[in-house]
């Protein structure tokens, strides 16, 4: 039995294209990365849906305030007023159910 030996042919792909079919993108991650670290949109498609990748800004962190630094925002009777009102504002459950 002679079995045909077939050369798998694949086809090249355009690297320099904007859109890439979802399996070739996995393949390509690497090198798509690249192009959208430079600022080029890159999209993915799958089916009917598109993704785009680019690269995100970097988030500045929040500020760490010092202990304290409300301390003179708030009077002590105007923090007292605010507790009594938030335990009155609590649903507890009757007595005879617990």
């Amino acid at each position: 039995m002679n079995v045909a030996k077939r050369s798998i042919r694949r086809r090249k792909i355009n690297l320099r294209s904007d859109s890439f079919t979802l399996s070739h993108a996995k393949t390509y991650l690497g090198r798509l990365v690249e192009k959208a670290h430079k600022g080029q949109a890159v999209y993915i498609v799958r089916g009917q849906h598109r993704f785009i990748l680019q690269e995100v800004p970097t988030i500045d962190p929040i500020p760490i305030r010092p202990a304290g630094y409300f301390a003179n925002c708030y009077n002590k009777e105007d923090v007292q007023e605010q507790n009594q009102l938030a335990k009155a504002s609590v649903v507890r459950a009757p007595d005879d159910l617990e």
